[in-house]
């Protein structure tokens, strides 16, 4: 039977390894409260040690991206000035499929998107018109205006660069330490096989529109789109060099 003391001496001990545990512990537990901490001490290192921080924090995912519009304005006329396309400088968009014959002149009332690296005003409008940059809100022109109106000026381009704007997406996530990446894109197969649908009479339920367009070939097309979607994934991988030993950043980043 242990005396008084001995149960003293085994409680003392006890209670220091308890203490010495439970520090430990709850920073294993706490990972939240820890960056926390960094990120009020960087906010009062102040602004440069700030966005260091936050530019260095991993992101989660980004979803609902629509590829045409996040590919920036310059890469659609570098790529459209490359497939020999055509501008509608007044309209301020593409007036000509890309990929037309070099020795095709364009439509009169039209520009070769090859003139735009000798007219630094018009390159400079049909940025602005494909982008919010530099926009100044007037009455006649609203930002939710504006902002819409970009999304008819993203088509005209062949599909064939597709692997190339999920590349820059891509790496531009990963700069941003971006995890995961879902990017919504419409094929022209697609558009094809709407345009071709009988026209839906109003009070039309979905199961019977969705029936019609089945009817119409879009099982087959979904097929064709997805082996189309899994050419440009492999290519793009290719271009990012995914699978060799110096792999570029954006591989990092899982796209769907």
């Amino acid at each position: 039977m242990q005396g008084p003391r001995s149960c003293l001496t085994q409680l003392t001990l006890l209670l220091v390894l308890l203490l010495q545990f439970l520090p430990s512990h709850a920073q294993a537990r706490a990972p939240e409260q820890q960056t926390t901490a960094r990120m009020e001490q960087a906010r009062a290192a102040g602004p440069l040690a700030l966005h260091a921080f936050l530019v260095d924090m991993p992101k989660g995912g980004d979803l609902h991206n629509h590829l045409g519009g996040a590919v920036y304005a310059e890469t659609w006329l570098r790529d459209a000035e490359t497939d020999h396309a055509c501008i509608n400088a007044q309209a301020l968009a593409f007036s000509r499929q890309g990929n037309a014959l070099a020795t095709e002149p364009c439509p009169t009332g039209t520009v070769a998107a090859s003139t735009l690296p000798k007219d630094q005003s018009l390159y400079d409008k049909l940025v602005d018109s494909f982008s919010m940059r530099s926009f100044v809100p007037t009455t006649a022109d609203s930002g939710h205006d504006h902002f819409f109106a970009t999304f008819d000026r993203f088509t005209g381009l062949p599909e064939s660069h597709k692997p190339e704007w999920v590349d820059e997406v891509a790496e531009r996530a990963a700069a941003q330490n971006e995890q995961y990446l879902e990017l919504m894109d419409t094929p022209n197969a697609a558009f094809t096989v709407i345009a071709q649908a009988k026209p839906v009479p109003p009070g039309t339920n979905y199961a019977t529109w969705r029936q019609q367009l089945l009817d119409g070939g879009l099982s087959q097309q979904a097929l064709a789109i997805r082996h189309q979607m899994d050419q440009f994934e492999q290519q793009r991988r290719q271009r990012e060099h995914c699978d060799t030993s110096q792999p570029a950043p954006a591989c990092t980043v899982e796209v769907r």
